[in-house]
């Protein structure tokens, strides 16, 4: 994830973002290990609710769930588990996607 997708995309748009849910006895503690062990710079945060707030928006019932956002906010691909080809298709076609135009104040 880190080079193949996060280092060789991120001038192009593309944000990463860990989120560390479910871990046994202290997530931080577990997101922590996680960066220092694997290295990756992206961001990685954690949510430290068994009943996780993140889990439930992004329907996640098992783990690793793989989710692209585009530039509008919405979901583009979603999937449980890890498949890099279908993945890397998936952020590059939101990559191509032209920014949204911002709003105007008292619109």
């Amino acid at each position: 994830m880190e080079k193949e997708f996060w280092q060789a995309r991120k001038a192009k748009g593309l944000v990463v973002l860990g989120v560390a849910i479910w871990a046994e006895g202290d997530p931080l503690k577990m997101a922590k290990m996680f960066v220092q062990k694997t290295k990756v710079t992206y961001t990685v945060a954690y949510d430290p609710e068994r009943e996780s707030k993140v889990s439930a928006a992004y329907q996640v019932e098992g783990v690793p769930v793989n989710v692209v956002i585009g530039r509008d906010g919405k979901i583009r691909y979603w999937h449980w588990g890890f498949d890099a080809k279908s993945l890397k298709q998936a952020i590059e076609a939101a990559l191509k996607e032209p920014a949204p135009k911002p709003k105007r104040k008292g619109k």
